[in-house]
């Protein structure tokens, strides 16, 4: 085992009492930390797991505990969704979208048995709807668990996203499984609530993405006359684009989509994210684009 840094040991230090072992799946907090260590990761993303080990994104079980799972070989897919209230609007498409497009769709691939999915709801505050599970045990939207209100922390959603997203990948890689992660941001608009900053998730997500295995994208939803899905390209991009190519790189997401918020775009974009993550499931190394 590599010897730990200063800083290194400055941040496990830093765990709350009583985190040590914990009622969230993960087992015993300072060897997933010192696992960690030895996998390459440093302040920057450990400091970012700390501020949110008391987070609502660990409240609950992170994850299928390991003697359930049925494979040696995980894709875990996490969506982090925008209900704040300009949401609204759109909010029955977006279930739809979600629950067909999405969910439905990958339970059909053949790589469904691979895949573990966890969401993540958030306005005003951020809501954990489940952690990882299979899909068949993915809990689906409906009107009572997506209901847009109030303003957008997408900071600290995406912060307490990954931060979950790594001590479950830790635990599962140090049992001799294979990890794969995709993280999907959805969102219509700017942060403006957040107590966690845009460059400390920024600061996580590019040392994360050195480790190989994730793949993190940012999606904007535009509404009204703005052109459908587009990518950032070498050629002129739009305004939208250029908006949502801005707020990925904000958080360190090196892919960027624009998505309407008509029926159609959501059912296609959602679609669009289950093909992407059926492929990542299936390919030895992270592609190096996603859509």
């Amino acid at each position: 085992m590599a010897a730990f840094s200063l800083q290194s040991q400055v941040s496990i230090s830093r765990l709350p009492k009583g985190n040590t072992m914990n009622n969230n799946g993960l087992g015993n907090l300072d060897d997933l930390f010192a696992a960690a260590i030895d996998d390459g990761l440093t302040d920057d993303t450990l400091d970012l797991v700390v501020a949110n080990l008391n987070g609502p994104t660990m409240a609950t079980a992170v994850g299928v505990p390991l003697d359930q799972l049925a494979t040696n070989e995980v894709t875990l897919a996490m969506n982090i969704i925008d209900m704040s209230g300009s949401m609204g609007p759109h909010a029955a498409d977006l279930i739809h979208a979600y629950n067909d497009s999405y969910l439905a769709a990958m339970a059909h691939s053949a790589a469904a048995d691979d895949i573990l999915v966890s969401t993540i709801l958030f306005n005003d505050s951020v809501h954990l709807l489940h952690g990882y599970v299979g899909l068949p045990d993915a809990q689906r939207l409906d009107s009572q668990t997506y209901n847009p209100y109030g303003s957008t922390a997408l900071y600290d959603a995406a912060a307490g996203g990954l931060a979950n997203m790594v001590l479950y990948a830790q635990q599962l890689r140090q049992s001799g499984i294979m990890v794969r992660c995709i993280v999907i941001v959805y969102s219509d608009g700017e942060d403006n609530t957040s107590r966690q900053r845009a460059q400390d998730v920024a600061r996580t997500a590019r040392e994360l993405l050195k480790q190989e295995i994730y793949t993190l994208a940012y999606v904007g939803f535009v509404d009204g006359g703005q052109p459908a899905m587009g990518f950032k390209t070498k050629s002129k991009v739009n305004s939208a684009q250029q908006k949502t190519q801005r707020l990925a790189d904000e958080i360190g997401f090196t892919e960027a989509l624009t998505a309407g918020l008509d029926q159609s775009e959501l059912r296609r974009i959602f679609h669009m994210v289950s093909l992407s993550t059926v492929r990542v499931s299936q390919q030895s190394a992270v592609p190096a684009g996603i859509f």
